[in-house]
């Protein structure tokens, strides 16, 4: 992140009573329990099991109603729907086009390294399959990444990388 970037991002006011260091990690949190929700639709897709799914819900919240499109994987396009959750992400904190690429990136990362990991342990059982997931969503909201205490998309950025090295400890 460059000095002109900083300046010019402006994050919205915090809502009452809450600090934007809240605001952003309960929007990262959101934000990979979406992916995880996302990367669990389409595993249950190629091999139909709820057990996962089930599981997942219960330690990231409700999903967004996500449903994997073939149509979308023939194209080879975006299908995680990634760019909206950005652009989403993007409007909410008022992000640069230089945070809303960098932002992308991380849940491109993030998402990388949680289909390798869920796919990895298909034949496990829903709590081996996201045991790691759930430890990455605790990583991004919990300040072990490199800032971590950055508000706003700052740290929305920097709770994804957070997570995204959390999950890929176990790829290694």
């Amino acid at each position: 992140m460059t000095p002109i970037d900083r300046i010019s991002s402006l994050s919205p006011a915090a809502q009452p009573g809450t600090s934007s260091v809240e605001t952003a990690a309960d929007a990262t949190r959101a934000a990979l329990g979406q992916v995880g929700h996302r990367v669990l639709a389409w595993v249950g897709a190629v091999a139909p099991t709820s057990a996962p799914a089930e599981a997942w819900t219960a330690q990231a919240g409700v999903s967004d109603g996500f449903r994997p499109d073939m149509a979308e994987l023939a194209r080879g396009g975006d299908v995680y729907g990634l760019k909206g959750l950005t652009d989403m992400l993007s409007d909410r904190f008022g992000a640069t086009p230089a945070q809303s690429g960098e932002l992308h990136r991380a849940l491109e990362d993030f998402t990388r390294a949680a289909v390798v990991h869920v796919a990895g342990l298909s034949g496990g059982s829903a709590d081996q399959q996201i045991a790691a997931m759930g430890q990455a969503l605790d990583a991004s909201v919990n300040g072990n990444g490199s800032g971590g205490n950055y508000g706003g998309i700052d740290g929305v950025i920097d709770g994804v990388n957070a997570a995204a090295a959390r999950l890929s400890v176990g790829l290694e």
